[in-house]
């Protein structure tokens, strides 16, 4: 009986353990419709770009070859590998390419765009934040104080109308943007898009 009540509990706590674990999500060209950015847990990005691309005269390889060439000037500008081609591939007329970047500043640099990412428990952040935000829980505006109060969530700022995924769960964003999923923001315009997330 006692073998039984230790087999019983150990099943348990392994099937605990087994759903605690936190979903790991990918992204490729067959997923994307629009330009997107996955945010992954340890700060790295998948950024998918989709172009028009339905000339006869367009070339994907001339593209992968461009593309490619810029990366390569990147990287050894920087010394390491900050930045890699994915995936290219066309999809209804539309070419879609996947880049990597092992952090939100490589992101910023390599396209010479404003982007941030960093710990709400920041102090004196550069930049001029919504002073309101959108909960996603209440379904109601709150103060940047409460958004920022969890010091363990993690801030992403861009100014681009990209699709945002994260790994992990959306608790705030700035009411420029559309709640879509509970990982999930869709940015309408270039202004200042602000997604407060749980990892």
């Amino acid at each position: 009986m006692k073998r039984v009540l230790i087999c019983i509990i150990s099943i348990i706590g392994i099937l605990i353990m087994a759903g605690c674990t936190k979903e790991e999500i990918f992204i490729t060209t067959d997923d994307i419709t629009s330009d997107t950015m996955l945010v992954k847990r340890d700060g790295s990005l998948f950024v998918a770009i989709v172009e028009e691309f339905d000339k006869s005269y367009y070339n994907l390889d001339e593209l992968n070859e461009f593309v490619s060439k810029e990366v390569n000037a990147y990287n050894n500008k920087v010394g390491s590998q900050e930045v890699t081609i994915e995936e290219l591939g066309l999809k209804n007329g539309k070419a879609v390419m996947i880049l990597e970047y092992t952090k939100m500043a490589h992101y910023s640099a390599f396209n010479s765009m404003p982007a941030a990412y960093f710990s709400a428990a920041t102090e004196n952040v550069a930049l001029e934040l919504p002073s309101q935000y959108m909960d996603t829980r209440k379904n109601t505006l709150v103060g940047k104080d409460a958004a920022m109060k969890n010091g363990k969530n993690q801030v992403i700022v861009l100014y681009e109308p990209y699709e945002i995924i994260v790994e992990g769960d959306i608790r705030f964003y700035s009411d420029n943007a559309t709640f879509v999923d509970e990982n999930k923001v869709k940015g309408n315009s270039e202004d200042m898009t602000v997604v407060i997330y749980k990892p």
